[in-house]
């Protein structure tokens, strides 16, 4: 039943102005969701990782089954496994420990954006701000697992032996 101020009766043709900001917002939702799948940070959520276990400090994660690096932001635990070794790095770059560090994966390697750092994917400094690599994890082997303890964080300029024996062989 038409209501008796309403000329159109729920006839009306949605208005021009109506029409084009409508459009226009829609249009600019679909571009802003095609430019957060293409941004790195986006990108790294996939390629995230939880641990299966925690105890404290100690958590444990599946074995990564290829190489590559998988994230566990809630954590700060970088997981990659290279060429047969996994490494397990902390997510703040060496430098100042407030920026997260990114994984690159065509280029194989880990950048800090803010400081223009870039590291091999064994944590090795290659250029920038740092004045080391990446910080380690001290982590070993449970069967299929890797069991890392965030509670020991290795620097490479403090105790490099440490830091070069923070490996684990795969493989």
């Amino acid at each position: 039943m038409p209501l008796p101020n309403n000329p159109c009766a729920g006839q009306c043709p949605l208005d021009r102005a109506r029409f084009l900001r409508s459009t226009a917002l829609a249009a600019l939702a679909g571009i802003a969701g095609a430019g957060l799948l293409a941004d790195p940070a986006f990108a790294q959520a996939l390629d995230s990782i939880a641990p299966t276990k925690s105890q404290g400090r100690v958590l444990t994660y599946a074995l990564p089954a290829k190489d590559g690096a998988l994230i566990d932001g809630d954590n700060g635990v970088i997981v990659a496994r290279i060429k047969n070794a996994v490494y397990a790095f902390s997510i703040s770059c060496p430098h100042r420990s407030l920026t997260r560090l990114e994984w690159l994966p065509d280029s194989r390697e880990f950048r800090c954006p803010k400081h223009d750092a870039h590291f091999q994917s064994d944590g090795e400094l290659i250029e920038g701000r740092p004045d080391r690599g990446m910080d380690r994890f001290a982590l070993r082997r449970a069967g299929q697992s890797i069991v890392i303890d965030t509670a020991a964080v290795l620097q490479q300029d403090t105790n490099h032996d440490a830091w070069s024996r923070a490996v684990v062989a795969v493989g």
